[in-house]
């Protein structure tokens, strides 16, 4: 999923994480090592959940992403909340030159990486004490999974998983410490005809009336109405916080 990708599901992505970094886990645990004098690195920032969040406790965040409108978006979020500390890199993190951090994160964005080994390697190179990967402890597709194998008669390729990037991390000489802890389900849909949209996008599905229909049929027998949005059945889910100390260089 590249920039363009990103671009166009910025502003929905930024309303529906917006304010939800405040008792999310990883949070907490990147606070108990964060000072004001704390530099911090934030890969694949999005509108900055966590940049944002962090950046009244530390000196300062360079947040990277790839998409610009996701830059964007973060620059005018920092400009609201007064934050002057909060730098933007636009562009892979495999391409882009930043200076070493104390503290780096990376939340939900390894599943989506080709070369998990160079990006990981790269990570741990670039931060000097703390460094936590963050993803679902579930299948990334877990909730699309019985979706797609209705409208395209077969399984989707699974993606990797936290055990895969532990493993990965294993190979580059990390010992990565794993905690599984529980996170608010966070997805939210206006209506049955966004959750058929943000579902028809997901599934790679064509855009026509009768998918449409299909969609909003079928998520209207599992989604459930929770004052004027819909959610999944889910309140919480399994994800996985990796954090190691990188060797001194």
């Amino acid at each position: 999923m590249g920039a363009d990708y990103w671009n166009s599901r910025a502003r929905r992505f930024a309303a529906r994480t917006a304010g939800t970094a405040p008792g999310d886990p990883l949070l907490a645990r990147v606070r108990r090592v964060a000072g004001a004098r704390t530099t911090m690195l934030d890969v694949g920032a999005g509108p900055g959940r966590f940049s944002l969040a962090l950046a009244p406790r530390v000196a300062h965040v360079v947040a990277v992403d790839a998409s610009p409108t996701m830059g964007s978006l973060l620059r005018s979020a920092a400009r609201r909340a007064g934050s002057a500390n909060v730098t933007t890199v636009t562009g892979r993190w495999e391409d882009v030159e930043v200076e070493r951090a104390d503290v780096a994160i990376c939340s939900y964005v390894l599943p989506l990486v080709e070369d998990a080994a160079g990006f990981l390697a790269k990570l741990d190179a670039t931060c000097r004490n703390h460094a936590f990967v963050y993803l679902s402890a579930l299948s990334a597709d877990a909730f699309a999974d019985p979706f797609w194998r209705h409208f395209h008669g077969k399984p989707r390729q699974p993606g990797p998983t936290y055990l895969d990037a532990a493993d990965v991390l294993a190979e580059l000489g990390v010992k990565a410490d794993v905690e599984v802890v529980e996170v608010r389900v966070r997805t939210r849909h206006q209506s049955l005809a966004a959750a058929a949209r943000s579902y028809r996008e997901s599934l790679l599905l064509t855009d026509t009336a009768e998918v449409r229909r299909e969609l909003r049929g079928l998520l209207s027998g599992w989604l459930i109405a929770d004052g004027d949005t819909w959610r999944p059945p889910l309140r919480t889910t399994p994800a996985a916080i990796l954090h190691w100390s990188p060797t001194p260089r």
